[in-house]
């Protein structure tokens, strides 16, 4: 635990879905990390969640899921980054793995950012949108989201 720390929660939701053909899309997601405003680009970037999860976005359809929350040194974070492992979409009954562009999405985090305050739980939204495209015999994710503070 890291001293005289703050707190981030990381949710996550998706907007009414504009997902094309597909009925779901599931996404295989891992190490959600945050940079530090102050820090250069390729340093500052902390963890705030570790583990690897499996989301469900029709689950997050109008409302929020949280994916965890993690310690953090007080300070102003203005950036949100994770990696996507896998993607599922199921399109007419039938379940595709889905490749993702880049299988890392980097958001910037709205209004200057978030700020985490000792002692204190600040949570950050993550509003993903993702578009779902015919690709070769299937489908592929292109993964577009933005990030608000909610404290």
């Amino acid at each position: 635990m890291i001293n005289a720390s703050g707190f981030l929660s990381i949710e996550i939701t998706d907007p009414p879905k504009e997902w094309g053909d597909a009925s779901n899309v599931f996404i295989h997601y891992s190490n959600i990390s945050v940079h530090r405003s102050d820090d250069g680009n390729e340093t500052g970037w902390y963890n705030v969640v570790r583990s690897d999860g499996w989301l469900d976005l029709k689950t997050v359809l109008n409302t929020s899921k949280t994916l965890g929350t993690g310690a953090l040194q007080p300070g102003t974070y203005n950036l949100l980054r994770f990696e996507i492992l896998e993607c599922r979409v199921t399109v007419n009954g039938i379940n595709y793995t889905a490749p993702v562009e880049s299988g890392k999405i980097t958001i910037s985090i709205l209004q200057g950012g978030v700020k985490i305050v000792s002692g204190q739980t600040t949570s950050v939204l993550i509003d993903i949108t993702p578009n779902i495209v015919p690709h070769q015999n299937g489908y592929k994710v292109v993964p577009a989201a933005k990030a608000t503070s909610e404290s």
